[in-house]
Order: C-alpha cells, then sequence, then structure tokens
C-alpha cells in the first residue's frame, strides 16, 4: 500500500491506499442527483488523461488541439488540466483543509472550478480537489505535481475473488429505485460495447437474442463506441459554468432515448 505525502512539507495527506483501475463511471454522473463516493476505502486509481481546469471551448481549440488531449469527437469543452491526477475516497484524506474562496459549487457542494480547493495543514500548499456537487462522484483528487507517493509499509490487500464479488452487500442493481438506470452500469455497458467493437477488429459484431443484446440495443452507445473505436478513453464536456463536472444525462431522460444536455451558465 501507498501514502502520499505533501510535496511542500512532507505531511501524509492520505491513509494507507491501495491502486485499482480507474472506475468506468468516473466521468459518468446524473444531472441534479447527489452521488455517492466514487472510490472504495483504502484504494485510489490514476486517471492519465488531462482532466480539471482550465477548459477551452471546442471551437476555440479545434480538432488537432482536442486529440492531443485525448478527445476525439467534438464536445462542449476540452480540459487542459494535469494528466495523472490521483483519486481517492474523501475518507481516506488526512490533514488537508478547505480554501474557502476555492469552494464554488453549482448548487449542492462543491465542484472545483477554481481548481484545487484543499490545502495542507502543515505548509499551506494547495495540493487536492474536493468534489461533491451534484452529478458528481464524491472524490478527492490530488495534483500529481503537489504530492508525492510513498510505500507504507503495509502489504497490499488482495483482489477479490468471483465469490467475493458475488457476495458483496453493495453490489449495485442495474436499475435505480425510480426506474432509471443506474449510473455505473449505464457506464459500465457503453464501455464494454467500446471494446467489443474494438477486439471485433471493423468487423460486424452480432449477439444472440437474448437479455445482453436487447441491453446492448436499448443502450444505443455510439458516443463511447465511436470514441474507443479510435483507442482512447470517451471524454465528455463539462456543463457551462462548471469545472471538472463532465456532460450530465438528466435523471429524466428515459434510458436509450436521451440527449446530454447543458444546463444554462
Amino acid at each position: 500500500m501507498d501514502v502520499f505525502v505533501c510535496a511542500g512539507c512532507g505531511a501524509e495527506l492520505t491513509a494507507p491506499v491501495s491502486r485499482v483501475a480507474l472506475p468506468v463511471h468516473t466521468l459518468y454522473g446524473a444531472w441534479e442527483e447527489l452521488h455517492p463516493p466514487l472510490m472504495e476505502p483504502g484504494t485510489y486509481a490514476v486517471d492519465p488523461e488531462p482532466s480539471g481546469p482550465p477548459w477551452r471551448l471546442w471551437d476555440e481549440v479545434g480538432e488537432d488541439a482536442a486529440a492531443c488531449q485525448g478527445v476525439y469527437a467534438p464536445v462542449h469543452s476540452v480540459s487542459f488540466g494535469a494528466r495523472g491526477r490521483i483519486v481517492i475516497a474523501p475518507g481516506d484524506s488526512r490533514d488537508m483543509a478547505l480554501i474557502r474562496e476555492k469552494c464554488a459549487g453549482y448548487c449542492r457542494g462543491v465542484d472545483g472550478r477554481n481548481g484545487p480547493n484543499l490545502a495542507c495543514e502543515g505548509c499551506g500548499r494547495a495540493v487536492a480537489t474536493r468534489l461533491d456537487d451534484c452529478g458528481l462522484w464524491q472524490a478527492v483528487w490530488l495534483e500529481p505535481g503537489a504530492v508525492h507517493r510513498l510505500p507504507s509499509g503495509l502489504p497490499a490487500a488482495a483482489p477479490p475473488d468471483w465469490d467475493d464479488v458475488v457476495r458483496r452487500p453493495q453490489r449495485v442493481p442495474p436499475v435505480e429505485p425510480d426506474g432509471s438506470w443506474s449510473r455505473r452500469w449505464e457506464a459500465a455497458v457503453g464501455v464494454a460495447l467500446a471494446h467489443l467493437v474494438v477486439a471485433a477488429g471493423g468487423g460486424p459484431v452480432a449477439l444472440p437474442a437474448g437479455p445482453v443484446a436487447e441491453l446492448y440495443a436499448a443502450r444505443r452507445c455510439a458516443r463511447t463506441t465511436t470514441a474507443a473505436a479510435g483507442g482512447i478513453s470517451p471524454r465528455r464536456p463539462p456543463p457551462s459554468g462548471r469545472g471538472p463536472a463532465q456532460g450530465r444525462r438528466t435523471a429524466s431522460t428515459p434510458p436509450g432515448n436521451g440527449t446530454w444536455p447543458r444546463p444554462p451558465a
């Protein structure tokens, strides 16, 4: 396991955490909904793509510059933030204090639109961004240039086997109580279909009749498929007036028939 320390004074900023894959639903939330923490306790992940502010409009950036940022389809805005930001569960953060003048949000929390909003209590250096506004998975994103990773001396937790996954009490059902799709399942289905299309190498993709085929037909994951077929991770635009929040889908939009609306500034 690892701990992350302040690059300025060496203060420990996290509990011991083990690296896992970046969740596929990291950039996929639901507008006007509050979400739970993105990461499981005791874990961290690294986003290899640019994320966070500053943001530039697609029309100002152009296709070539956007492609250098990992964006291959027209979006509202393109992130020119740092690569390699580290995400942890808020409960695994240590010895950080909110920077009050950077705690803006859309309505129910902070969204990081003004850059890092957490400072090291030891030296005051801005080191991370807390996110918990509506449509965002609750998380603390450590800035790669402001922290160092050190071994904690503790062994990494063993990954769960299939039996453990089946028995986990926090299993996520595919449908929310209100009848809408689970945001995590929507993202996972799109990513799985994208990998399937890439693995097909340009050939036709056919599935036997049954629940899986019906699921993919209903989802119409054209955005994700197109992006992944180009060999990249899909990146969606932030709504107007927001920072690292990505393009959101309204909770009332039925699965398979919606657009990605951008709320007013």
